[in-house]
């Protein structure tokens, strides 16, 4: 039964690669576009952590992948770890923007 669930959680994981080469290319082009509004720091850290988190999303689940198939007691708790980083990544999203009300320098459509 604990091998049916490490399965099942494994093709949870694995869901997400299929639209990570467009995730991929949105979080390039965030990592190297330049900011248009001065964000307060804490949503500006927790932007890099959602886009470089998003680009290392592979890596952790084919780490992950390899610990379930050592056969080992915790190989149940390795194919969870990917669904674990998707709620973290899924926890800094909310805060990638800046918050509501945030005076900016530039003028919006129809505003001089």
């Amino acid at each position: 039964m604990m091998e049916f669930f490490r399965v099942a959680f494994l093709v949870a994981g694995a869901i997400p690669l299929i639209a990570y080469p467009f995730a991929a290319l949105a979080s390039l082009m965030g990592l190297g576009s330049k900011p248009g509004v001065k964000a307060p720091l804490f949503n500006r850290v927790m932007n890099r952590v959602f886009l470089w988190g998003t680009l290392m999303y592979p890596v952790l689940f084919g780490v992950s992948y390899g610990w379930s198939e050592k056969g080992t007691e915790y190989g149940f708790l390795a194919a969870l770890l990917p669904l674990f980083y998707l709620l973290l990544l899924w926890v800094s999203y909310h805060f990638v923007d800046a918050p509501p009300g945030l005076k900016t320098d530039k003028a919006g459509p129809g505003e001089n």
